[in-house]
């Protein structure tokens, strides 16, 4: 049991929702079937929005139908959208100094340059995963060329890490985990000695810059020099990007056999979660402000709500800890009463402080959703058969 469910029971409920719901729908309105590659803005009814194809969404698109081909349904036509979509980027996705482009048409052409770290990032993670479906080198030598460029880019102070949000050079703790998370993965197939030094980078970078020592929870975003800002950004903490992080270092940890460093990582789990969720309707804030953990932005992201029932399973899976338990059971209730959009399927994208989703919608997330209910799934099994 975890929650006040049963193992089996939430197993059938992820399988369900992840093979008849998730992943049909993005393979029928996600992936240009013509062209290669993968839409960024899809409407909950399937149609789309636009047919700009994010560079985010070429990584994510890669390593959702890898991974669900490695680990789930061998449909040979998921691997094919896997790797159309890799011969679509290969094709169009880099500048000449070899970085990934923030934005393409839908044939192609370049329509923001290399303006966010992410699209590097992304493509690594889905890359990695497409060898473990292909065996194909080409997959892991851009890889891991990506990895340097991006460590490059990264500890350069002038960098700046995040968004447009955000126009003065920083560090944000995003960058740090959704690296590590691409490198951890890179490394289960590619030992690497540079990999592993970024892999400690990022991981330190993480916990002696980020993590504020008093209240165990990290700070979003730094200075280039790794010191607060002034005024409320240097207070701003996101917890379900916290929650992110944990998982990410949990895996790492699992990697390199570092049990010390499990725990931590789920002690800081438990800190964002207690921050983080709303007392009075539910959910957890998509932003608050670490000195009292007031709401800074009292919505619901859904991929918050998503990420802490990951983060929270893992915990639950190698600690048996009471509170993971419990919270998990919290955070699954909720989303599952608040999130699942009955018109058209799926789950909504956010919901108000009350659990309301927008009256006009937003377009679906294509990889924070199944990439969570894969890993809930694979973390289901290993605790059924363990039993």
């Amino acid at each position: 049991m975890i929650g006040g469910y049963a193992l089996t029971e939430l197993r059938e409920l992820y399988k369900h929702t992840l093979l008849d719901e998730c992943i049909p729908f993005w393979y029928d309105h996600g992936v240009d079937h013509k062209l290669g590659g993968f839409y960024s803005s899809v409407n909950r009814d399937g149609s789309l929005v636009a047919t700009t194809k994010r560079g985010w969404h070429q990584g994510r698109g890669i390593y959702l139908f890898s991974r669900c081909f490695n680990r789930f349904d061998r449909d040979p036509r998921f691997l094919e959208a896997a790797s159309r979509g890799r011969d679509f980027a290969f094709r169009h996705g880099r500048d000449p100094n070899g970085d990934w482009v923030a934005s393409l048409s839908e044939d192609g052409e370049v329509t923001e340059g290399a303006s966010s770290i992410f699209s590097d990032i992304y493509m690594a993670h889905g890359l990695g995963e497409l060898f473990r479906a292909d065996g194909e080198q080409q997959n892991l030598d851009v890889a891991l060329a990506t990895c340097k460029h991006i460590q490059d880019r990264i500890t350069d102070p002038g960098f700046c890490h995040s968004l447009a949000m955000y126009s003065n050079p920083h560090r944000t703790n995003g960058v740090w985990f959704f690296f590590l998370g691409a490198l951890t993965n890179l490394l289960e197939v590619l030992p690497d000695p540079d990999l592993e030094s970024y892999a400690a980078y990022a991981l330190g970078a993480m916990l002696n810059e980020h993590l504020d020592s008093e209240t165990n929870l990290f700070i979003e975003t730094l200075t280039p020099q790794a010191t607060p800002f002034d005024g409320k950004l240097g207070f701003e903490v996101m917890p379900g990007h916290s929650a992110e992080a944990c998982i990410t270092i949990m895996d790492e940890a699992l990697r390199i056999k570092d049990t010390e460093l499990f725990d931590r990582s789920a002690s800081i789990l438990k800190s964002h979660f207690e921050a983080g969720w709303d007392p009075e309707y539910g959910g957890v804030f998509f932003l608050i402000d670490k000195k009292d953990f007031s709401p800074v932005d009292d919505s619901k992201n859904t991929w918050q709500q998503v990420e802490f029932m990951g983060s929270l399973m893992q915990a639950f899976e190698h600690t048996h800890a009471a509170w993971a338990s419990e919270y998990y059971g919290q955070v699954h209730r909720w989303a599952f009463e608040h999130l699942p959009d009955r018109e058209f399927g799926l789950w909504h994208q956010m919901a108000n402080r009350e659990g309301l989703p927008p009256k006009d919608g937003t377009t679906r997330d294509m990889y924070h959703f199944p990439r969570t209910f894969m890993s809930n799934l694979e973390s289901l099994e290993r605790q059924i058969t363990s039993y």
